[in-house]
Parts: C-alpha cells; structure tokens; sequence
C-alpha cells in the first residue's frame, strides 16, 4: 500500500509539515512509500533538523529533507553532504547509477583533508567551495556588502594611530599552530617589530575584561580598538587558494592596512592594487618587517594603502563577483548561500529531468580536482621544524590513501568497514613506498 502524503510549498518547513510528519512517524509509515510530487534531496549531513520541506527555486521545486528513510526513495535524486561532517564510515552505500552527490564545505581544508584530494572530489557531482573553480562559488562568505571595504564608521585619523603606547601592528588570534603555521611567521616577525598580540596565541597585551570572557570579534568595542592600530595581521589558519576569511575583511573595514597571508591569489579579491600587504611578496619576515617600519614612519605612503576608501573598489574581479551573487551574508532579505547552493542542484535537477524527457542522455557531471583542492601543508620557512605541522603533513596524506581508498570501494559499488577501508589504504600506501 502506497500512503499518499502531499506536503505543499507553505511555511518553509514550518508547524504544518512537522505535525505531519509526526503524524506519519507515528503511525510507523515507511518513507520510501510516501507520495512526494517533487524530486528530493536528501542532507545525509546537514545544517538543518527540519523533517521535510518544499522549496520554490525560481520555476522547479524540491523537496529538501534530513530524514534518511527517504534515502531509498524513488524521487532521491541528490545526496547533499556537509564536507566538515563527511565521514567515510557514514555514507549512503552502495551507492546507486541514479543517485547523485553534492558537498558544500566553505571551511578551512584542515577540517576534513581527504576533501582535498582529486580521488574524494570526483565522488560529487554538484560542489559548492571557497574555490572560484566550483560550480557554486562561495568565495567571499564572509564579506556582507562591498559598503564595508569602503566604509569609514570605525576609521581613526593615522596621525592618531599606534599612538599611547600601541604597536604598530597588532594580531589577534586563539587558534594557535595551525596548518599555515603562521605563529611561527609572527613569532620570526615579533623580532623585528613590535606587535601586540591579544589572542592566546603568543599573548603579550591585555584586552578590557569586559572583552575577554567570552571575546567577540564582532564587537563594536573591539573594533575601536583595532583601529588605533596602522597594521592588522590577517593570517589565514591554511594556504590555498581563494580561501579567504573574515580577518582580511574586517581589516578593511574598520580601516586599519591588512598584512596578509594565505590565498596566493589574493590579489585577485583586494579592493584595489595598494590596499594591503602580502606578506608571500617579501623574502623574509625581516624584509616585511624593514617596509612596515617605512610605513610607519611615512603617513603619506601609508595613506596611500587607504585611498580605496576614498576612491571606492576598483577591483574589476570583486566587482563583478559581488554584483553576480545571488545570496547575501547576514542579510535577511536575500538567501543565505546554503539556501542558493540548494536551489543550485535543485535547478540542475530538474535541467537532467527535462532533457531526459525529451530523450537526450543525461549528462552526469564530475566534479574535478581544482573544485577545492588545496596543498599539503608546510613550514613557512624551510629552515624551521614545527611540530605541529609535522602532525598535519601526517594527516593530510593519511588523507589522501584513504580518499583513494574510498573512491575504489564506492566506484566499486561495495560495502565496507572502517577497518576494511583502513586496510586497503595502508595497502595502497605500502605499494607505493614500494615503487
């Protein structure tokens, strides 16, 4: 017997749909069985707890769900993953010829490094990344509008800044050694200039105690307070391109010059040529140190990295970037990216299913290595030893045998244990010392 359970396009998955599925839950319904008019797309790991619900992507609809009963329903289309929760032990196998997969993983590689490998990133079919090269780029996340690169609320006059006893440069970080081993870079750069730091990691000036438990980065009275400051240290947690986070953007916007280390294209998503210091265009932490010592003494030449707010963006590239997208940051009257990535496969969807009824062949798309890979993590100097990443070198290539691994069981259409898939990487990790 069939049930027949019509969810309508109302109330983003609101009372309605819930008491349905409670209902439904209840009565001990096999989901595989329920009539769902449109295609649906599972979050096997997800950002949401909703049941069920059916959302309008311009002219097609979809029916989103988190519930995995419907992980064998004949409308499942596309299973959405969430790449900090992919989990190779946690997957839909074996994996079906009509099923497709989609990952959106905004966060930093360090979170999930077999991501980064070409043999992970071909199991998808639809990606959304920080990289420009996936098919739903979400590589400035983290800027809300351009207004605030040009934006001049927290701007402090530079003959005020680093002034009473201030730095002029100051970091502010918690996350201590991580892969892009920026402490270690700071720590060389500490001996060359003065810094102060606030966060936990190489701590050496206080913060008001009204800031400190717990600290918000976005708070007014912080801002104030960076921007007394000529130089902000903007260091990425990785290195890899168009990976690109809130500490360049908040640099910008509360006026202070951001010095800069992570995306090696950078330069591609500054406001303008002279806006900010990369610290990959100097030899050594010595030599950026002797230029922001130049600018420090030199308030003509360092206004200059500020003329952006004057003359606006001229980034052709960011430009155009922002006027595209289609989903805002922290602005309620657009969608948030998850939502545009999910109208994204939903349109797509629907594209196949309308080629397929007009009898041409389905073209099965693959996602492809540049979607999100990102380097093996290193020293920023090859004459330093880190511990720490030592240990994320370890990792990612653990990362790399096992997404190997991964791909020849799936391709393969087989179950597997954890304690098989661990093996057969070991394996593979043992033939090629071999070689």
């Amino acid at each position: 017997m069939e049930y027949e359970f019509w969810i309508e396009d109302v109330d983003y998955g609101g009372q309605l749909i819930r008491q349905n599925f409670d209902k439904h839950d209840n009565l001990g319904i096999d989901a595989s069985k329920v009539n769902v008019q449109f295609p649906i797309l599972l979050w096997w790991t997800g950002f949401t707890g909703e049941r069920g619900r059916v959302k309008t992507c311009g002219l097609d609809k979809c029916f989103f769900t988190v519930d995995r009963h419907y992980s064998e329903h004949p409308k499942t289309k596309v299973f959405m993953f969430y790449g900090t929760d992919f989990k190779s032990n946690d997957l839909p196998l074996p994996r079906q010829p009509h099923h497709e997969w989609a990952l959106l993983h905004e966060e930093s590689p360090k979170n999930n490094y077999k991501l980064t490998q070409p043999e992970c990133l071909s199991l998808f079919n639809h990606t959304s990344t920080f990289k420009r090269e996936s098919d739903f780029p979400i590589t400035t996340q983290y800027l809300r509008d351009l207004s605030d690169l040009t934006s001049t609320e927290y701007m402090v006059k530079t003959s005020e800044k680093s002034k009473n006893g201030l730095a002029p440069v100051v970091y502010v970080q918690s996350d201590c050694d991580p892969p892009s081993d920026r402490d270690s870079y700071v720590k060389e750069l500490m001996k060359y200039i003065k810094i102060d730091s606030y966060g936990k990691c190489l701590h050496n000036k206080n913060l008001p105690e009204e800031l400190v438990d717990p600290l918000t980065m976005d708070n007014q009275q912080f801002y104030a307070i960076l921007a007394k400051y000529k130089f902000h240290i903007s260091f990425e947690n990785a290195i890899c391109n168009d990976y690109i986070t809130e500490k360049l953007w908040r640099s910008f916007k509360i006026g202070t010059v951001p010095i800069y280390r992570g995306s090696p294209n950078i330069k591609d998503w500054l406001p303008s040529k002279t806006s900010a210091l990369v610290a990959d265009d100097y030899s050594s932490p010595r030599e950026l140190a002797k230029y922001i010592d130049y600018l420090n003494e030199n308030d003509s030449e360092y206004d200059k990295y500020l003329e952006y707010k004057k003359t606006g963006i001229t980034n052709s590239n960011l430009l155009s970037v922002m006027k595209k997208r289609n989903w805002g940051v922290n602005d309620y009257t657009k969608m948030n990216f998850i939502d545009a990535f999910e109208c994204f496969v939903c349109n797509q969807v629907h594209r196949n299913n309308e080629a397929s009824l007009k009898g041409v062949e389905k073209q099965i798309s693959i996602s492809k290595a540049d979607h999100y890979d990102c380097p093996r993590p290193r020293y920023f100097n090859d004459g330093y030893t880190n511990r720490y990443i030592d240990m994320y070198q370890h990792i990612y290539d653990q990362g790399r045998y096992e997404a190997m691994a991964l791909n020849y069981f799936i391709q393969a259409r087989m179950n597997f244990t954890k304690s098989e898939l661990r093996e057969y990487a070991l394996q593979l990790r043992r033939n090629e010392k071999k070689l």
